[in-house]
């Protein structure tokens, strides 16, 4: 009975990669974003941080973010923070509410939680500009670790992220 019981949750739990600096995340690893729990339950604009200026299309952009099975219960307060590695947050940027009506084209940013100790001054976190996953290195070092480290690290009570069950509280 219990070898049942295992081979049933192994056929239907969803395998998490550990990512790390020389085994990154990609595409592959987010191209079924939508299907995963939206934490936007209506588009976000203007700017309910206080940090985006021109980030993320600006303050007339549309956005919705998602996040994976991985860092689901973290996100909505069924656990605690940090976000389990594995853990992928996606956010889609439309210029307007058009565009964001019509799903033309947005821009993509992802978050990926690496491997403890991966990167200890984003809190581990690995910052992607694009949908096709392009990095340029990790850390608060790299290009995009750099930008987005250091709007995040506002955030650093709730592990680099904005939209959480503690937002605006």
């Amino acid at each position: 009975m219990a070898l049942s019981i295992l081979g049933y949750l192994t056929a239907f739990t969803p395998a998490f990669k550990t990512f790390t600096p020389s085994n990154p995340a990609g595409p592959e690893d987010w191209k079924d974003y939508k299907s995963w729990y939206k934490i936007t339950k209506e588009p976000n604009t203007g700017d309910p941080t206080g940090f985006l200026d021109k980030k993320h299309r600006g303050t007339s952009a549309f956005r919705d973010v998602f996040i994976n099975d991985k860092g689901k219960a973290t996100n909505v307060g069924d656990a605690e923070f940090p976000y389990p590695e594995g853990t992928i947050i996606l956010k889609e940027a439309f210029k307007s509410q058009k565009d964001y009506d019509a799903q033309k084209k947005p821009e993509l940013t992802v978050m990926v939680k690496m491997a403890s100790g991966s990167s200890p001054s984003t809190n581990d976190w690995m910052f992607y500009m694009g949908g096709d996953g392009k990095l340029s290195g990790t850390g608060m070092e790299s290009k995009w670790g750099k930008f987005c480290g250091s709007c995040h690290i506002n955030a650093i009570a709730t592990d680099f992220t904005f939209m959480n069950h503690k937002f605006g509280k």
